[in-house]
């Protein structure tokens, strides 16, 4: 059987190779803008001048370096000055990468409860339009994504067996994801907090490992900031005002003029809107904080022009398959927390990321990396249901025969 289960993981990587590189040679690609533009500018600035700095040409803490080292890194061994033919390099890369998420996500299913749960959830990934679009991006979500999940299973193997040695790769897994994306700090304590409740006391040693090997790959980071502006910056700076501000237009009305908003100020602006709305209209402020984000969060992909490269009917298909994981993986949560702890740790983990991204301006770029939680849970209840009905099945057989 163990045989069985690895042929039909190395099926589901072979499908979504193929669905990633099909695309990616496929499609056609716009002059970059945007993020990609800056990160592609950043990493080539890095390589020229050897000057980290993203939007500016001095240097400065706006992104976290992780991102823009690796593309520094690809361009470093392919050359960068056919830009065009290196950039097609990222991406085919970029989608032998993202088979990384899948392996672990089938990896996560199998410890949560079965095999077979591992291959629903890794199925998912493999198909998910916005996973496979992301491929032919230069952006940080594929490179993220492998490395999150890496962190969730060490994390969850914490919670299962507290073994030394993963809390050691947890710290480093973790430095990984916060020098790519921030947004995963959080996660550091959710495995920290299952161990309390299950032993009622915290061992200090432990979590002290996970913290040496997050600094050791955090310090780097850390020493240039320290000698380049003389003082402690943790993860980043300046960046998140303009996010947070955004997500203080209910509704996206156009409530906020840009052209008069203070930019080393934005964060301030916007605790000022979200404080003068609950007092001049409390209903509609807290209606789009809460069920309005998440909304947006849920309803539509994050796919660009990819469900245009498909079949009508395929697309079709993926967009009742993310009403699916969304509808399936919530339920699942709500139902099962409380009696299986796999499932506890998965909630906790979705609720974490998207508290976070709940402060600010919601897109549905952000669910990219809460799908993994929906995905398992979905992948969870559906293992249930075919273990229930093969166990009625041999049950029934058993009762026929009389045995």
């Amino acid at each position: 059987m163990k045989k069985e289960y690895g042929f039909a993981l190395l099926l589901i990587l072979a499908a979504a190779l193929y669905l990633r590189l099909h695309y990616v040679l496929e499609a056609e690609y716009p002059p970059l803008e945007w993020d990609q533009l800056e990160y592609t500018k950043t990493a080539v600035q890095l390589l020229e001048k050897g000057i980290f700095a993203y939007r500016d040409t001095i240097p400065n803490t706006l992104v976290t370096p992780g991102f823009p080292l690796l593309l520094a890194a690809v361009f470093s061994v392919i050359g960068h000055e056919h830009l065009e033919w290196s950039l097609m390099v990222v991406r085919v890369l970029n989608c032998f990468l993202s088979l990384g998420a899948i392996v672990f996500l089938f990896l996560l299913g199998k410890r949560i409860l079965h095999p077979i749960t591992g291959l629903f959830a890794a199925g998912f990934a493999a198909v998910y339009p916005s996973y496979v679009w992301s491929s032919s991006l230069i952006l940080t979500e594929v490179p993220f994504l492998t490395a999150f999940t890496a962190l969730l299973y060490i994390q969850l193997r914490i919670i299962q067996e507290n073994r030394w040695r993963d809390h050691l790769w947890m710290g480093l897994l973790l430095g990984i994801c916060v020098l790519i994306r921030p947004n995963s700090l959080p996660m550091a304590v959710l495995p920290y907090a299952f161990l309390w409740i299950n032993n009622k006391k915290l061992d200090v040693k432990p979590a002290l490992v996970a913290f040496s090997s997050f600094a050791l790959v955090m310090m780097p980071w850390w020493v240039r900031n320290w000698l380049t502006f003389h003082s402690f910056i943790f993860i980043a700076s300046g960046e998140a005002g303009n996010p947070f501000l955004g997500g203080t237009d209910p509704y996206f009305q156009g409530t906020i003029d840009w052209n008069h908003i203070d930019k080393e100020h934005q964060f301030a602006e916007g605790l000022q809107r979200i404080k003068q709305g609950l007092i001049n209209d409390p209903l509609l402020w807290i209606k789009w904080m809460t069920i309005g984000k998440l909304l947006v969060f849920f309803n539509t992909m994050w796919v660009g022009p990819y469900p245009f490269s498909v079949p009508a009917w395929y697309a079709n298909w993926l967009n009742h398959l993310h009403n699916f994981l969304i509808a399936i993986g919530c339920f699942t949560m709500l139902t099962f927390s409380f009696r299986h702890k796999g499932i506890l740790y998965l909630t906790m983990g979705f609720i974490m990321f998207l508290s976070v991204h709940m402060i600010f301006i919601p897109v549905n770029r952000y669910l990219y990396s809460m799908l993994p939680f929906l995905m398992l849970s979905s992948a969870y209840l559906l293992t249930q249901v075919i273990l229930m009905v093969r166990h009625a099945w041999i049950t029934s057989l058993l009762q026929r025969k009389r045995i």
